[in-house]
């Protein structure tokens, strides 16, 4: 993804010279010390008395940060910038043991905060880790940290997770966070990492009050924005991360604010000494600093009519799950409520995806609920003979595009292996990338197609992470949409990254006056979402979530709460209203933050 670094990979750290000297923790020494019952004998007591002094000593000498072990033992995995390594190694020798990284948008605080906590996880330093993140980014966190860094993290919302107090390291949504707090604060963590922190700045706020007691050894707030609406934004963030070092808010406020009323203005001779502080627990990148370079990008996307039988069959199969949204349970039954939830949710992909694919759904269906059989079937037969509009168009584009490479995108099973026997009968090599396939076989298929070999990748989102295939490909194509727009960030960054070397073209198809249509045309294109730098999104995504419900849920509610499609469509454009609102605050904030900072 990134250049490589100058050194070679290290794979065995036990042959470093100069030897690791751990600091802050020493891992052979317990984390609390109990006190000595009465009947102890002096010596036992003392051995607890020698182990807590040496601990003591631990937290007094000085990490040895001279040489990073992290780059190397990652080196297949990442390549970070220059400038990114800069900040680890600034984090580390001289902001410890908290700091905010508030690189520009786009420059990567993610990787700057995975290694500095896996650079502390090798020395030993830092074993028990608490990611908080808006819901939205929580997936991607957990992704990114597994990629780049070899790290499990558990989700909370994931059955394995056993609980606060017993997993290592989890990943938990601001607003779990503050319903979980009593649990979460029942230890001290190790290292806490705030993706978003901006979102904690409102001094009122129960989220804010329970960052601001939670116990841990480390902390990295991450943010683009540390002055995001007023000047005590950078105050409530500081004082996060380094409790009282900034007195009260008053009296930051009587110091450096020339505006009590709005408090975006500095007091001009105050100005310098306050980027100071700033610069004392803050790292700070701006694009103009780095020498990053990303091929353009192209987004063309395909309004195709149904067929008449394709678009009444879309209809029925609507209003069938229409139908079931309004017979979940509500009130007390919010955990019913949500599997429904899951289930319409992954009809409505299949209904995106193909005929095929719905099909396949709707069958399963009529066998878990045999009360339901007729209605089901006779839908499901209905699509057996149909044949999408959207494959004849494909095909055309296919065509189109003569030997070039492309990387074709689907939501379904059934759709991928369709795509792939209709490509291959037009002579051209097509095959399936999906989660099914063994390590041996990815392997073989990204070899193949980053050589030339396979003109025609294939892939379900089971390709959407961790895949290097900008060699030979620079064409995308979305045949159906998701409508998480992390995750069609996460397709389009397949052959969208650093070294690619021609502009990315990406092809959206969508059949016309469909939720899909609706969702391109009224939401991702109010805010140019295919041309967003991945964290102005994550940002813009955070600011529209609804408490635990996400866009992807919001979309689905939209379309299945009402029957009129002018009313869907309005409500739909609302919704993107709601994103330019939030894509406007963002960049209001980004220029405050450069204002006051520079």
């Amino acid at each position: 993804m990134e250049k490589p670094l100058s050194n070679p990979p290290i794979t065995d750290s036990s042959t470093l010279d100069p030897p690791i000297r751990v600091a802050f923790a020493d891992p052979k020494l317990p984390r609390h010390i109990p006190a000595a019952p009465v009947e102890d004998d002096l010596q036992a007591a003392s051995s607890r008395w020698y182990s807590l002094a040496l601990r003591a000593q631990s937290y007094r000498v000085a990490a040895s940060f001279d040489r990073l072990l992290a780059p190397s033992v990652l080196y297949d995995r990442v390549r970070p910038h220059d400038y990114q390594l800069r900040v680890v190694e600034q984090a580390l020798r001289e902001k410890a043991p908290a700091v905010i990284l508030a690189d520009d948008v786009g420059l990567g605080k993610t990787i700057e905060a995975g290694l500095i906590y896996k650079e502390l996880a090798l020395r030993g330093i830092v074993r028990s880790a608490l990611v908080l993140a808006p819901k939205a980014l929580l997936s991607q966190w957990q992704e990114e940290l597994r990629e780049h860094f070899d790290e499990d993290f558990v989700l909370t919302d994931e059955k394995r997770f056993r609980g606060f107090e017993a997993e290592q390291r989890v990943i938990c949504s601001l607003p779990q966070f503050v319903r979980s707090f009593a649990r979460v604060n029942s230890r001290t963590w190790d290292m806490v990492i705030v993706d978003e922190a901006h979102l904690l700045a409102n001094p009122a706020s129960r989220r804010r009050q329970c960052a601001s007691e939670l116990r841990s050894n480390w902390r990295l707030l991450l943010t683009a924005t540390p002055v995001a609406n007023r000047l005590t934004d950078l105050y409530s963030l500081i004082d996060i991360a380094v409790p009282g070092r900034l007195g009260t808010q008053r009296e930051f406020e009587d110091e450096y604010v020339a505006d009590p009323g709005t408090c975006r203005v500095v007091r001009p001779e105050r100005s310098a000494a306050l980027r100071g502080l700033a610069r004392e627990h803050m790292c700070r990148t701006r694009r103009s600093d780095t020498a990053i370079a990303f091929a353009g990008r192209t987004v063309d996307t395909r309004r195709i009519q149904a067929t008449p039988a394709e678009d009444a069959a879309i209809s029925d199969v609507t209003d069938y799950l229409r139908a079931l949204y309004r017979r979940a349970p509500s009130g007390s039954s919010k955990v019913n409520r949500g599997a429904v939830i899951r289930e319409i949710m992954a009809l409505q992909q299949s209904l995106s995806s193909s005929p095929q694919a719905i099909e396949r759904s709707l069958r399963l269906r009529a066998e878990k609920h045999p009360d339901e059989r007729g209605e089901l079937l006779s839908l499901a037969n209905r699509c057996a003979e149909m044949v999408s509009a959207k494959e004849s168009v494909l095909l055309d584009v296919i065509q189109e595009l003569g030997d070039e490479s492309v990387l074709i995108f689907t939501l379904r099973l059934e759709t991928a292996a369709r795509l792939r026997d209709m490509i291959a009968a037009r002579g051209r090599s097509a095959e399936c990338y999906v989660g099914a396939l063994n390590r041996a076989e990815r392997e073989s298929l990204v070899s193949r197609f980053n050589s030339g070999r396979l003109q025609t990748l294939i892939a379900t989102d089971a390709g959407a992470e961790g895949l290097n295939l900008h060699e030979r490909c620079h064409i995308v194509v979305n045949y159906d949409l998701h409508w998480n727009p992390m995750r069609i960030e996460q397709r389009i960054g397949r052959v969208h990254r650093l070294g690619q070397t021609r502009d990315v073209r990406v092809l959206n198809f969508v059949l016309s006056e469909t939720i899909d249509d609706y969702v391109v045309r009224l939401l991702y294109q109010k805010i140019n979402l295919f041309t967003m730098t991945v964290g102005a999104l994550e940002t813009v995504l955070s600011e529209v979530q609804e408490g635990e419900i996400d866009l992807e849920e919001r979309i689905l509610e939209l379309l299945l709460r009402t029957d009129d499609s002018a009313t869907l469509r309005n409500d739909v454009d609302d919704l993107g209203d709601e994103l330019v609102s939030a894509r406007e605050r963002q960049l209001a904030a980004e220029s405050l933050t450069a204002e006051v900072l520079r």
